[in-house]
């Protein structure tokens, strides 16, 4: 049940990162180009994984 909250926590910032990409790019690195919105998809995968992946210890 831990790892499903933490995918679902990655979930949340994925999507976070993602909707504050404009903001990030303009005053966080404002001479460097990083691909915010990628960024925030590849950790929003890495949570869908976390929340799909079966638990070791659950034998259903």
């Amino acid at each position: 049940m831990k790892k499903q909250l933490q995918g679902i926590a990655l979930i949340l910032f994925g999507i976070l990162v993602t909707l504050a990409s404009d903001w990030l790019g303009h005053y966080i690195t404002p001479d460097v180009t990083v691909p915010w919105i990628l960024i925030g998809l590849a950790i929003g995968i890495v949570g869908v994984v976390l929340v799909f992946k079966k638990s070791k210890g659950d034998n259903k």
